[in-house]
């Protein structure tokens, strides 16, 4: 796919519709990509003149598009896949893919209709409106930072794999050695603090997995170190339990072991979210710190594409 192209792939009940650069139906014009309506709250005093602003509010953002197939071949089954596919029951993902820069919401259908045709035999087009009430666009991938990071010692006869950024393991600071035949082929070093950076162009929310992995474990805690922020649950966890922190704002969770277990949560906890830019973590606990393994993801969020 050229540079210079725009691509949509929608994604809902198990299926895809795609159109754009490379598919048999072409976008002739769509708006709603760049920017989502704001909302001012403004109040004003009986001291001063005109009226100040106590708060910024970013509106559902609604996306419309208007579409129409190459040919005209096959007008009955593309007329026939496209009612069955954009059911207003349906909500869906679109993923979007402008200029080379890749990104998804989340969408409602709020309507949609054929073009008018003056005969059957023109080519098939559709109008389509969409609302999402989530009006961010979101990565495609969850990012971070591997703290339990090794470090090859040399490589023959095996070859070192590029890490993916998908997540966060860390340990607390120490190293340990990978041996094989009694030569050691590589160290790992840990630490308890990390840094993750947020490139998006608002703050986003962070997906904690606290792992006891090696023995049990007392309130874990992890803290947001440039807002003093925190999030520490009260609980006792044996060897092998999952503790998941959620702090996402449209679905924050805390769960152990898949079971509901907020009610636990100390209570100056407060469900934090990462800043633009950089944002320094560390973690911590009550007993047996070492026994923690602690995995953290998040996705960057966008104002548009």
């Amino acid at each position: 796919m050229t540079e210079n192209t725009l691509h949509l792939r929608f994604v809902s009940n198990g299926q895809e519709f795609q159109m754009g650069a490379g598919e048999e139906i072409d976008i002739t014009e769509i708006s709603g990509l760049e920017s989502s309506e704001i909302s001012l709250v403004s109040a004003e005093t009986s001291l001063s003149d005109g009226s100040y602003i106590e708060a910024r509010r970013i509106k559902d953002r609604p996306i419309s598009i208007r579409a129409c197939y190459r040919t005209c071949q096959n007008n009955p089954g593309r007329r026939s896949a496209i009612i069955r596919f954009f059911n207003p029951k349906n909500a869906g993902e679109l993923y979007v893919t402008l200029m080379g820069v890749k990104r998804k919401i989340r969408y409602e259908i709020e309507g949609w209709k054929f073009v008018r045709q003056k005969n059957l035999d023109q080519r098939l087009g559709i109008i389509l409106d969409l609302i999402c009430p989530d009006p961010y666009f979101w990565g495609l991938s969850n990012f971070g930072k591997n703290m339990a990071s090794k470090t090859a010692l040399f490589s023959f006869p095996w070859r070192s794999l590029p890490q993916k950024a998908t997540g966060i393991i860390a340990y607390p600071e120490r190293a340990r050695g990978f041996l094989l035949g009694g030569t050691t082929m590589g160290y790992r070093t840990l630490r308890e603090y990390v840094n993750l950076v947020n490139d998006g162009d608002c703050e986003t929310g962070l997906k904690i997995v606290f792992i006891a992995g090696k023995g049990p474990v007392k309130n874990p805690k992890i803290t947001h170190r440039t807002s003093g922020k925190y999030m520490r649950v009260v609980v006792d966890m044996k060897k092998g339990d999952q503790l998941v922190i959620d702090t996402n704002r449209r679905h924050q969770v805390i769960e152990l072991n898949g079971q509901n277990i907020y009610h636990l949560v100390d209570r100056l906890s407060s469900p934090f979210q990462l800043s633009v830019g950089n944002n320094f973590l560390k973690y911590a606990a009550d007993e047996n710190q070492n026994n923690l393994e602690v995995n953290l993801y998040f996705t960057s969020r966008y104002m548009g594409v």
